[in-house]
């Protein structure tokens, strides 16, 4: 359900203080109605034309609701910020920053705050979800038409830079014909990027058909992409087949390596020509279909282990596409969250709005050998843990998940670590984080961890020194 930018102003109830920035980071326009802000700057006109994270310690163009805002190009919404007054206080707010955009270039971007510090001993304890990030399009709409790409370029959500570049690669390929090879671990995405390929090229009005080759048999294989004849075999009729029926779009070939090699001799002509033979028929057909194909190895790794045969090899991986693996683009796990929050939120009617930083700090160590789907899996089982009053995920909600995992794991080797450890870690960087934050006043790091003095001084004398 979209929201209205009514809603988001509402769900603020008032603002302490306006910030506009231009696209160097030099601040524009800055009022501050709470004193609390920066009570040094009498004037906010002594601060225009200064860079944002001078001005304000603690903010720097990595952190910056404002710069991220701006690096999107689409609002955010709610995001926590931090940053330290003129006392060394730290003050926390929550910001709603929207890009400016002018004839589709962005501009700079404004920024409405206010302050939550008097929230901080909680806020301490989670990580805040952006998951109105993702309610300007309808991601989550369940029913599209069979023979249509669900997914467009916006859809691939990351920061990673082997990930942008992908994006920038299908830009440049995507109105081409020439074949598409995606490769990358299971649960990496890959029919995502190759609805991609199909959305941002002039193919996007045309059908887009998938068939995972290693679900269908041997037999059925052929008909099933080339179509039948009638008398062809007992039963059979006039059918069309897969490459028909993409006629003038795509037709997205999964796991093509489990193609067995004498059908990939039959793909070869179509490839190379553009001409299909149903099965049992004399006559040739000209077909107009762009081919993506996907394997979790890479092309050449198929014609090693003699699952692509050669001539077809370089055929398919005219154009080559690896998808990392989430564990090489930790970076995007927030983003990702987020996203599956909102989907699921709106799916099961929850309202979580936060994340533990103990399972934060779970999800960035762990190897995530299923990748996004994995990720995604785990989020969908912690929020239906949740009772519907509840808006936070914590450790307890996906320990028995974990649990699950290492035993279906226990013949492969793993790299996870055991969950005692994972939290023995996770405790000891938020107890140095507590004591480095109060610069080593054990009384107030206690109060922001919600522990007696008396367990957090033992825990320091256990992990110590800080």
């Amino acid at each position: 359900m979209t929201r209205s930018r009514k809603d988001f102003l509402s769900d603020m109830e008032y603002i302490d203080g306006i910030t506009i920035i231009d696209t160097s980071g030099n601040i524009l326009f800055s009022v501050k109605f709470n004193p609390r802000f920066h009570p040094e700057i009498i004037h906010e006109d002594a601060i225009i034309g200064k860079k944002l994270y001078e001005v304000f310690q603690g903010i720097t163009k990595e952190n910056s609701t404002l710069i991220k805002a701006m690096e999107l190009g689409k609002p955010i919404h709610k995001k926590r910020q931090s940053f330290q007054d003129i006392h060394g206080a730290i003050i926390e707010t929550t910001n709603t920053s929207l890009p400016i955009k002018g004839n589709g270039t962005i501009l700079g971007a404004i920024e409405l705050s206010k302050d939550i510090t008097r929230y901080k001993h909680r806020l301490n304890q989670d990580i805040e979800m952006d998951t109105l990030l993702f309610t300007h399009r309808n991601f989550f709409k369940e029913q599209f038409l069979p023979d249509k790409a669900r997914y467009v370029l916006d859809d691939i959500i990351s920061k990673n830079p082997k990930i942008k570049e992908i994006k920038y690669y299908i830009q440049r390929i995507a109105d081409g014909t020439s074949p598409v090879f995606i490769y990358g671990e299971t649960g990496t995405g890959k029919e995502l990027f190759a609805h991609a390929i199909h959305n941002s090229g002039k193919r996007s009005q045309g059908p887009f058909i998938a068939q995972n080759c290693a679900a269908i048999p041997e037999n059925l294989l052929e008909s099933i992409l080339f179509g039948t004849t009638k008398g062809s075999f007992t039963g059979a009729c006039d059918n069309m087949g897969l490459f028909e029926l993409a006629e003038g779009g795509t037709l997205f070939l999964d796991e093509i390596n489990s193609m067995p090699l004498n059908l990939q001799a039959k793909l070869l002509r179509v490839l190379q020509d553009g001409y299909i033979r149903r099965l049992g028929d004399i006559k040739e057909r000209k077909v107009n279909v762009r081919v993506i194909s996907a394997s979790n190895l890479s092309p050449k790794k198929c014609l090693q282990e003699n699952q692509l045969r050669q001539d077809i090899y370089y055929r398919l991986s005219v154009l080559a596409i690896h998808v990392p693996p989430l564990r090489e683009r930790k970076e995007d796990i927030e983003l990702l969250l987020n996203y599956f929050i909102n989907k699921y939120n709106n799916s099961i009617h929850r309202k979580i709005q936060n994340v533990s930083k103990e399972v934060y700090q779970f999800f960035l160590d762990y190897h995530w050998p299923g990748n996004v789907r994995e990720l995604e899996h785990l989020i969908e089982y912690a929020m239906n843990m949740l009772d519907p009053s509840e808006d936070t995920i914590e450790l307890e909600h996906i320990e028995q998940k974990i649990v699950e995992i290492r035993e279906e794991d226990s013949d492969a080797p793993v790299n996870i670590q055991p969950l005692k450890d994972a939290i023995t870690e996770v405790e000891k960087k938020l107890i140095q984080q507590a004591i480095h934050t109060t610069r080593g006043n054990v009384s107030e790091a206690s109060r922001l961890l919600k522990i007696p003095r008396q367990t957090l001084q033992r825990k320091i004398n256990l992990y110590g020194p800080f």
